[in-house]
């Protein structure tokens, strides 16, 4: 009971990000918007939080200490800015950025500062998530046609393709040992929660 959920609740038209405990105890509103409030994701030590927000009309990643109330803008850039996961450390952050009209991966500090495009590219690159070692971000990419999921290092490089089973893999999570890849499957119109060992390849449907 001594972790803590994060949660984006509407009430009328006004949206709250809430932080509370793991059984939805004693909850306590961090971010109130009357528009939308999206992807909210806890710092590795659970001091920040980084979420989406449209109150200016369109998608900006912010975080925000959740000590003292302050939050600082990271990524407001030219159309959306999405996405966000953190390396561990709690130093650096991906986001997904379509200022090169193309959607896009970027790294960038959690101060804002060093922005860094780390995929190329005319398809969509979406969905970004480091490794427990912070070395390579796993990510959803229609580059071969179809949703995928793939592996690039988090230095830069070629991206590789990490799911083959299905025609259409999204929204990857990695297991804490980074021995096992999760990602939902669609196949005849039926969704799954998938599990992949990364070094066997096999895959298991879990749901």
């Amino acid at each position: 009971f001594s972790s803590r959920i994060a949660y984006v609740q509407k009430q009328g038209k006004r949206y709250e990000l809430r932080v509370a405990d793991a059984d939805g105890q004693n909850p306590r509103t961090v971010v109130r918007s009357n528009e939308s409030v999206i992807s909210p994701r806890f710092s590795p030590d659970g001091a920040r939080v980084v979420y989406v927000s449209f109150e200016d009309k369109k998608p900006i990643v912010y975080v925000q200490s959740l000590r003292d109330g302050s939050r600082r803008k990271i990524a407001a850039f030219k159309g959306s800015n999405s996405a966000p996961a953190w390396a561990p450390g709690g130093l650096r952050l991906a986001v997904v950025l379509t200022r090169d009209r193309a959607s896009q991966i970027y790294l960038i500090n959690a101060d804002g500062s060093g922005l860094a495009r780390l995929t190329h590219g005319g398809n969509i690159d979406t969905e970004p998530v480091f490794s427990p070692d912070g070395k390579n971000i796993y990510f959803t990419s229609d580059r071969g046609g179809s949703p995928q999921i793939y592996r690039v290092a988090a230095s830069g490089g070629e991206p590789v393709r990490v799911s083959f089973s299905g025609s259409y893999n999204v929204s990857p999570a990695i297991s804490p040992n980074g021995r096992y890849l999760s990602y939902i499957s669609r196949e005849d119109g039926r969704f799954s929660v998938m599990l992949h060992e990364l070094s066997s390849g096999q895959t298991r449907v879990l749901t």
